[in-house]
């Protein structure tokens, strides 16, 4: 008989032993100290893994292509200069306030509530007025303002990395593999009675 475990066949074997006990206990009785007992023990077995060897470890080539980029250079688009502006003349509104007429005194005659003819001297406030005239603030005048050089962005590309070969190594491959083998041998025989 063959068993895929150890545990197993010591299962077996704790069975069989019992019942030989039993078949030992029942012949004893008439054989006394001369008497022996069949035994067999089968064989027991169980499952090994081993490493196997499935593909060796091998190198290949691989070509690696050329790597292009693209370089940003500044050109000059346009020179410095110097560029005249003409700051025109600034002028002011100025408010001022002229005497019209002088005061005065004037001969004016009234009638009073009875008809009578009043001949009076009155007085005339001097008379004034706003006048407004523009004046010159700051003349005109030139400056000389500097406008910067001008520069662009050119592109063009380039070589960053050259082709090349590769030279990459793949591991070894294994694989597990079982085997069944015999961990110990059976038994058969004839041993004493007890």
């Amino acid at each position: 008989m063959r068993f895929s475990t150890p545990r197993a066949a010591a299962l077996y074997g704790s069975v069989a032993a019992v019942f030989l006990t039993m078949a030992a206990a029942q012949a004893g009785s008439s054989c006394g100290r001369n008497c022996y007992q069949r035994v067999d023990t089968p064989p027991t077995y169980s499952q090994v893994a081993e490493q196997v060897l499935v593909r060796p470890e091998r190198t290949y080539a691989r070509r690696v292509p050329a790597v292009y980029g693209t370089v940003e250079e500044q050109v000059l688009i346009r020179q410095e200069r110097q560029v005249a502006r003409v700051i025109p003349a600034q002028y002011s509104t100025v408010s001022e306030t002229v005497e019209v007429s002088p005061a005065r005194k004037v001969w004016q005659v009234t009638r009073d509530a009875y008809g009578r003819e009043i001949g009076c001297w009155v007085k005339v406030p001097a008379q004034y007025a706003t006048q407004h005239r523009q004046v010159l603030v700051s003349p005109e005048q030139v400056t000389y303002e500097t406008v910067p050089a001008v520069y662009g962005t050119q592109r063009r590309h380039v070589v960053v990395q050259p082709a090349s070969v590769a030279y990459e190594t793949a591991p070894a491959e294994y694989a597990t593999q079982y085997r069944t083998v015999q961990t110990s041998p059976g038994y058969s025989g004839w041993q004493p009675l007890r």
